[in-house]
């Protein structure tokens, strides 16, 4: 029910987006398609795309609903959902403070902790990776300015991006 759910919600944010990019003023005498061509045609495919899932999840849904036990999952997945939502919010707050780099490093292990990941070698890999890669590919070659931190962390992130 939660892919549902969250299909759902999805497809009324990206209506509104489309809606918006249909309303958005354009300049057709220079160019034909406009400055909401691109968006507008992304939009619509995101949006069937989205009504394909709905429907796949309402056919999963309906087949599954009598094998699904609701309240052993609730459980799990609530206490799940808490723990994802306090270390983004954590994420957040430190984030200015300490930069990117170093906050990526401090919530990639507890977001795999958090969904289940118990391999070692797997955590420790995608700690050291997943922020490396993405410091490099926005801060270095798409030059988006990242979040450096207050002091020595700002320094610190200099040499890096």
């Amino acid at each position: 029910m939660g892919g549902v759910i969250f299909s759902v919600i999805l497809f009324i944010i990206f209506s509104i987006f489309l809606n918006n990019s249909l309303r958005m003023e354009d300049l057709r005498e220079v160019d034909p398609i406009g400055a909401s061509g691109f968006p507008t045609v992304a939009l619509s495919l995101i949006i069937l795309l989205l009504l394909i899932s709905i429907v796949k999840e309402v056919i999963k849904y309906t087949k599954n609903k009598k094998n699904h036990d609701e309240k052993q999952q609730t459980k799990g997945s609530v206490f799940t959902i808490i723990l994802l939502m306090i270390s983004l919010i954590l994420f957040v707050l430190v984030l200015d403070k300490v930069g990117f780099l170093l906050s990526s490093f401090l919530l990639t292990p507890i977001l795999l902790l958090t969904l289940g990941e118990r391999k070692v070698v797997k955590i420790t890999t995608l700690t050291i990776l997943t922020p490396l890669v993405f410091t490099v590919l926005f801060g270095n070659l798409l030059s988006i300015p990242l979040p450096r931190g207050m002091g020595i962390f700002s320094e610190l992130s200099r040499f890096i991006y």
